[in-house]
């Protein structure tokens, strides 16, 4: 299959709605066409959050909300194509939706978007509901990416392709295997604590971080979460890494100690999961998502793990387009019913079609 397929992506950070126009040859990825992004409106951005508070959702709110998202999505694809004139040439359109909340031991996750709604204003085919099917064959839904990242991956020796968003997943890489897996937080509990002490968004280049000292008790104390002691497969979102999260855990640590210093812990958490989870015989390490902006972490990661560490950039892929790059192909694997192995990424018992497609 030849073509352009279009992938969109909000992530755990929820700071843009991501949309990647991607050319496929022989069902391959072959090169990213265009990218546009927008950041979310801040009262919207507010109300999706709202969402992820437990037992005060109720069903008209969640319905209200979602179309109001499915709407920003769909006015964003259209003024995207508009710009770029390729609408009448798209075969597919993959939405992933935003995860509000995430529990494949209870067998759901459950991502906001109404794909009839955006299908309907974009007059795009769109296939969504990435997760659920892994799910009910065994497996924990997510990550997905490793699936994009080996079909852009060097060939010939073990690679490691690692996506820091709002969670950080780790993708290994060889010609005879797929392995991937949610490692712990990435920028999630970095921002969350950079919006509590300075009320900004992000640590920009993580240049307030940089300024404090990683207190090793504290670190062992975030360490010792039993999340990192889960076997494999395994997954999470930031509905675990949360406020909540935090909170508790500066609570058991009791010891009053200066913010810029848990700054400078929270992101050696991020990079001490990271590096981890690399194997030794891993020669070449790439960054992709919002985090490879982060210089401190990126700084961090290359002083913990001491392998070749740069972006997808190097492979002729923008670290920032990866993820919506990663949906649109996925969603053409859909439109064309092809069985997507999971069985090592995800612990699905079986390979399958993922997603769903409206008419």
């Amino acid at each position: 299959m030849n073509g352009l397929v279009i992938g969109v992506m909000t992530g755990t950070s929820l700071d843009a709605i991501d949309i990647a126009l991607l050319q496929i040859k022989k069902n391959l990825p072959f090169k990213l066409v265009d990218f546009y992004s927008k950041k979310i409106p801040q009262k919207l951005k507010d109300e999706i959050k709202s969402l992820t508070i437990p037992n005060i959702t109720n069903i008209q709110t969640l319905a209200k909300i979602t179309n109001k998202f499915s709407r920003e999505i769909a006015n964003n694809i259209n003024i995207f194509l508009k710009k770029n004139g390729h609408k009448s040439r798209i075969i597919v359109c993959g939405v992933h939706g935003q995860t509000i909340a995430h529990n494949p031991q209870h067998g759901f996750s459950l991502q906001i978007c109404n794909p009839h709604l955006i299908a309907e204003l974009t007059e795009l085919r769109v296939v969504f509901d990435f997760r659920n099917r892994d799910i009910v064959r065994g497996g924990q839904g997510a990550p997905l990416a490793p699936l994009f990242h080996s079909q852009i991956a060097p060939k010939g020796f073990q690679t490691a392709f690692v996506n820091i968003g709002g969670i950080a997943n780790i993708s290994i890489i060889t010609n005879t295997m797929i392995r991937g897996f949610d490692v712990g937080p990435g920028n999630c509990l970095i921002d969350l604590w950079t919006k509590k002490i300075k009320d900004r968004a992000f640590d920009l280049n993580g240049n307030w971080a940089r300024k404090g000292n990683v207190n090793s008790q504290l670190l062992r104390l975030f360490q010792s979460d039993i999340f990192f002691k889960k076997k494999l497969p395994k997954s999470t979102s930031t509905q675990y890494f949360s406020s909540e999260w935090l909170e508790e855990k500066l609570r058991r640590f009791k010891t009053e100690i200066p913010s810029r210093d848990i700054q400078a812990t929270l992101t050696e958490l991020t990079a001490t999961v990271i590096c981890k989870s690399i194997p030794k015989s891993c020669k070449e390490i790439y960054i992709c998502g919002g985090g490879f902006k982060n210089t401190y972490l990126i700084d961090r990661i290359k002083v913990n793990t001491k392998k070749t560490v740069g972006s997808t950039n190097s492979l002729g892929w923008d670290p920032m387009c990866i993820e919506s790059c990663c949906f649109g192909w996925l969603a053409l694997q859909t439109y064309l019913g092809n069985d997507l192995d999971l069985r090592k990424i995800t612990g699905s018992k079986h390979v399958g079609v993922s997603g769903a497609i409206t008419a």
